[in-house]
């Protein structure tokens, strides 16, 4: 990942919170206000780098969102597991990974500053910030949380701590995700084809093999090409249960795949 930062300072000698951040090449330090909810965080550049020591076990790496068409960082698992539900998710349209530092006021006990893990931009217009964290762990962080809420309420953003995804929807999503890439999509001269494979709504299967007859083309190029679908929401499937080829699949919108 291009361009992480140094270690940020968390030092502050105001008396209010400041948020500090890096865009467009200028490092800007800033009072948290309304103005904050104009600037584009999701192109923000990373707050942070990730330390390394000898023995550490590494769990970060870089996830490809079809949603910006770029790499996201993540520096564990259940980040991975955020990046990818928010890339699913058809109201986020940019992505950015601990973007900025939350320094909280001078001679605030116990609490330095804080940089939250991620910042999406909506489809609305409107910011979310997102904390990351294992629901073992989230006891203890309260007080922290709370603050991070406060400062998004000021600007107008929305704020969530993510702890994780349900079974049996979390299996489902990495299936499909596997399935987000060009290389499944099946181009939009096919796309109304198999669109019309499942209308009225049918199982996975059948529209599969509907889809494969009326086009011609091969049953594994055909169910690839409609995973991929699923993925950017031209078709829906229920993901609170097990995804299998029984499973009953809808058209959402006729758009072409991405």
């Amino acid at each position: 990942m291009a361009g992480r930062a140094h270690q940020p300072l968390y030092l502050n000698t105001a008396d209010h919170t400041v948020i500090s951040y890096r865009l467009d090449g200028q490092s800007v330090e800033h009072a948290i206000n309304p103005d904050l909810a104009t600037i584009a965080f999701e192109d923000a550049e990373p707050a942070r780098s990730v330390p390394s020591w000898k023995g550490k076990n590494v769990y970060e790496g870089d996830y490809w969102a079809a949603t910006t068409r770029g790499f996201v960082h993540h520096e564990s698992f259940l980040e991975r597991e955020y990046v990818m539900s928010a890339d699913f998710d058809a109201s986020i349209l940019g992505l950015s990974w601990q973007p900025f530092v939350l320094k909280w006021p001078k001679g605030t006990k116990g609490h330095r500053g804080h940089v939250p893990d991620y910042f999406c931009r909506l489809a609305g217009g409107d910011g979310l910030v997102v904390d990351v964290k294992r629901p073992d762990k989230v006891e203890g962080s309260e007080v922290q949380f709370a603050m991070t809420r406060e400062v998004c309420e000021e600007v107008g953003w929305k704020y969530e701590v993510f702890t994780g995804l349900p079974e049996p929807r979390l299996s489902a999503l990495t299936f499909l995700s596997g399935f987000r890439q060009d290389r499944y999509s099946p181009g939009a001269e096919h796309v109304a084809p198999l669109v019309a494979a499942f209308e009225p709504e049918t199982s996975l299967d059948a529209g599969v093999r509907r889809a494969a007859r009326t086009t011609g083309r091969s049953k594994p190029v055909v169910h690839g090409n409609v995973l991929h679908l699923l993925w950017h929401g031209v078709l829906a499937v229920h993901l609170d249960a097990p995804l299998d080829l029984s499973s009953t699949v809808s058209v959402v919108s006729a758009a072409v795949s991405p």
